[in-house]
């Protein structure tokens, strides 16, 4: 039964009443209309709850780094910029849907602004994998002169049509003196097809690849110090 249904249903109950219907039968009437409407309301989700609920995600860091191979003295490390599409820069999650076409998720998003979260992410699976506390971002600057800085460029990171999820990324090193010592890139993918409305795994394997993405960073800046 539709809302606007109910409602002359409603109103023609009451009119009825006014006429000279039993108080008694009214009530009941008026009390099964109410029911209908409470339950249409609930099944479009229009008490807050039911599959309209919105589904909030973050990308955590990695966990610790033992038995991985560290740089022989703590290094200084500012991340200058961390850039990502511009298609990546909203709250909904996004995906591909088809050719030259993007699904964005207005029912899962992300808890905060995309590349802020990354950037966050990476400086501190850098402090685990480095095995230092000195990594400077914009969102949280260094008073240490760095050692080395990085600027980081990813070109796609999202669930593709085929279900695989990928990361492409490069990364530029630079010495303190602003001096380039090294570009690199990186392509990673999930490997395995993740199902397309199953946000929990995707954004499980979008964690997991850019957790490879800032060791891969990492092992860079070790090589450097060898």
């Amino acid at each position: 039964m539709s809302y606007y249904s109910s409602s002359r249903s409603l109103y023609a109950t009451l009119v009825y009443t006014r006429r000279g219907m039993p108080a008694a039968a009214a009530v009941r009437s008026l009390t099964g209309i109410l029911g209908v409407c409470l339950l249409a309301c609930l099944l479009n989700g229009c008490l807050g709850g039911g599959s309209n609920a919105v589904r909030y995600y973050v990308i955590d860091p990695a966990g610790d780094s033992a038995g991985m191979e560290s740089p022989g003295k703590p290094l200084a490390i500012e991340i200058t910029d961390l850039h990502i599409p511009q298609y990546l820069e909203r709250f909904q999650i996004v995906t591909r849907d088809g050719d030259n076409q993007l699904h964005l998720s207005e029912n899962n998003q992300w808890g905060e602004n995309l590349r802020k979260n990354l950037m966050r992410t990476l400086a501190q699976n850098l402090s685990v994998r480095l095995h230092t506390i000195d990594v400077g971002t914009p969102l949280n600057r260094s008073a240490s002169t760095p050692d080395y800085r990085l600027q980081v460029y990813i070109t796609r990171f999202e669930r593709g049509v085929d279900g695989v999820v990928r990361l492409d990324a490069s990364w530029q090193v630079s010495a303190e003196s602003a001096q380039v010592l090294g570009t690199y890139s990186s392509n990673l993918d999930s490997g395995s097809a993740v199902a397309g409305k199953d946000y929990t795994a995707i954004v499980t394997s979008m964690q997991d690849l850019y957790a490879r993405l800032c060791a891969k960073i990492a092992d860079t800046l070790i090589e450097k110090e060898k």
